[in-house]
Order: C-alpha cells, then structure tokens, then sequence
C-alpha cells in the first residue's frame, strides 16, 4: 500500500475512534442528573454508565467477525451511522430503563470502529509500522475523552437535554460521510481473519497485566457516574463546568503520561503499577472530599497522574509479555487491552453507584481504594 492510502486510512480510524469516544464522553457531565430526575437511584446510575461497556465487550468478536464477511469499509462507515441514530435514542428517552437501551445500543454500536478499524489498520499497515499507526490511532480516542465532557456540558447549558444529542448524531454523520469520501479509491477486502484477544488471555502473567488495565479504567468509570452528583449538590456549578472538570483528570493524565513512560522505562514497569495502584487508593477517596473548587481542581490532577502512573506503564509491560508468550501481532496487544479495559468500564460505575447507595460517597471510594491494594498480591509474582 502507498503512503496515500495508508494516511487514508489512518485519518479514517483516527476519526471514527474520536467521534466514538466524543459520544462516550459527551453525556459525563448531565447524564448522571437527569437519571436522577427520572427516578434512578446510584445503583442504577452505575448500572447505566456500565452498560454501555458492556455491549462493546459483548460485541466486538461479533463485528471483527462480520468485518471479515462484508468488509471493514463498508462496516465503518455503518458502524458511524449506527452511532448516529442510538444518540438520537437518547435525546427522546423520557424513562430510565430507555436510557440503559440508548447506552446499551450505543456500546454495540461503537464495537464497530474499534474493530472494523483496527482490522483495516493491521491490514494496510505492515508488522514494522503497525504498532505506531495504532499508537497514532489511539490520539483520537484521547481526543475524544478530553474534549466530550466540556462540549457535552457546554451544549447542554446552551440548549437544554436534547441539544447535545443533535450536534452528536451531526459529529457522527459528517464523520461517515468523511469515511466514505476518503476510503472511495480504497479496495474493500473481507479476507483477514479476526484474532480473539481470549487467545493470548490463557497465559497467567498477561491476565495480571491485563488486571492492570481494569483497575485503571475502574477509577475513571466509577467517578463519572458520580462525582458530577457531587459536584452539583457540593459546589453548585453548571454541566459547562463539571465537564471541565472532568477536562482536568485527563490533562493530568495525558500530560505527565509521557514522563512516567520515561520513569517506568527506567525503575520499572511493575514498580511503577505499584506505586500507581497505591496512589489510586489514596487519591480516589480524596476526590469526594472538596467543597471548594480549587482543592476539587487539585484532588482531580493528582486523580489524572494516578491513573497515568496505573496505565502508562502497563501496555509496554503487556506488548513485553505477549511477545514473550509467542504473539507477533501488536493489533493483538491492543485487544487485550480494550478488552481488559472494557472490564473496568463496566465494573467501575456499578461498583460506585451501589457502594455510595450504600455508604455514602466517601466510604465507597475508600471501599474501592482497599480493593486496589489487594490488587498488589497478584503483581508481586511479576518482575519488572
């Protein structure tokens, strides 16, 4: 393949990752409270917010099959369209359970760019350049997460409930028509086969790791389901700056990422999960304290670092062990990873939501806190 076609299709999956997780992003900040308004207790906020990884989990062996059958384009480009029309769901779900249906279509739906573009990704892109293109792949996801929360909390304080759902199903169609416009020249091939991340899962040491991952995405996911009902009735601040807020851990974590990497590299992976999972413990709980903004600023920037010291090192650690274990794809690492990640998605909210039912804000995240130190006994059998 040409460097055009390769810059093709990297703009394609870059893009369709971003509106993914512009959508997952957008809701963060308002979802939580009109949930509430509808009747829904934090349990069923949790179950809410989970719900949506747990259909990608469900769904993406199914669609990396299907890619195979009708073709990565033409799935991607459905796959966007798919994602336009479950936000619209949203936008007129006037009960709770409609809500969970609109979230649960959503993460089915979002399976599609994750695999249908990954699969055209390894596809184009030799062994040597793979892994870089994936790594560039994933800035949309980032970009995504960091940008979804200030926009979806602007747009709902400009037009109410149903005005951020508009825009987003407009993101998503423009996206496809995008996807359309620069893959035309591109010749559709159903031939590749799908790899089950289950496969490279049956090795211990790669599970542990993997454990790592669900760790890390259980201390965002818990918080998004509530911290803003935190924030609203603590701080009294608008949807525009809760999703600020929510600006702020990913700052934390996408800024100072790059300089744990260099620190991990150099004490070590495992040492660096370790310090990081502790951290995690202390700083979660921390996060439910503050009644004044500032302080709620600086307990979300260390929440950012924590989850970086969690995360950054451990997909260089998962690519050592995969390799080590006999897996030559780095697509295949990716896998493992989202699907890890998905785990911690769907554990995190209900965890929270049915903990702070329970005991309250600050016990539930100090509940989770004590969970993550037990996480340690496993990485002890790991080196380095």
């Amino acid at each position: 393949m040409n460097r055009t076609v390769k810059s093709a299709v990297l703009t394609v999956v870059i893009l369709a990752i971003f509106a993914d997780m512009l959508m997952y992003g957008l809701v963060v900040p308002f979802l939580p409270i009109h949930a509430e308004s509808v009747g829904a207790s934090q349990s069923e906020i949790g179950l809410l917010f989970s719900s949506y990884a747990l259909a990608l989990f469900i769904a993406t062996p199914f669609f990396g099959a299907l890619a195979d059958k009708v073709g990565r384009k033409k799935l991607l480009v459905l796959g966007l369209i798919a994602l336009a029309v479950t936000t619209l769901i949203y936008a007129f779900a006037s009960s709770f359970w409609l809500l969970v249906l609109a979230r649960l279509l959503q993460g089915f739906a979002a399976a599609i760019p994750w695999t249908a573009g990954l699969a055209l990704l390894a596809e184009v892109f030799s062994k040597e350049e793979r892994g870089k293109a994936m790594g560039m792949a994933m800035s949309g996801q980032a970009g995504g997460i960091l940008l979804g929360p200030p926009i979806g909390g602007w747009l709902y304080d400009f037009g109410g409930y149903q005005f951020p759902f508009f825009v987003a199903t407009g993101i998503a169609l423009i996206t496809a028509i995008l996807c359309l416009v620069l893959l035309r020249k591109i010749p559709e091939t159903k031939s590749e086969s799908f790899i089950s991340p289950f496969k490279i899962l049956r090795n211990r040491n790669v599970l542990i790791i993997a454990g790592v991952a669900v760790v890390g995405a259980s201390v965002f996911a818990s918080i998004e389901p509530t911290l803003p009902i935190h924030f609203n009735e603590n701080l009294e601040i608008s949807a525009g700056a809760i999703g600020l807020l929510f600006v702020v851990v990913t700052l934390g974590y996408g800024l100072t990422s790059p300089l744990i990497g260099s620190i991990s590299t150099n004490i070590g992976h495992v040492k660096t999960i370790r310090i990081g999972i502790i951290m995690a413990a202390i700083v979660l709980p921390l996060n439910a304290l503050p009644i004044l903004i500032w302080l709620q600023v600086f307990t979300l920037v260390l929440l950012g670092i924590t989850l970086g010291m969690v995360l950054t090192p451990a997909l260089p650690k998962l690519a050592e062990i995969s390799q080590e274990a006999g897996a030559t794809s780095q697509g295949l690492t990716y896998a493992v990873y989202n699907t890890a990640y998905s785990f911690g998605m769907m554990a995190g909210p209900v965890v929270a939501g049915t903990l702070t039912d329970e005991l309250g804000l600050i016990m539930a995240y100090s509940v989770m806190g004590v969970l993550f130190i037990l996480y340690l006994f496993p990485l002890v059998k790991l080196k380095s």
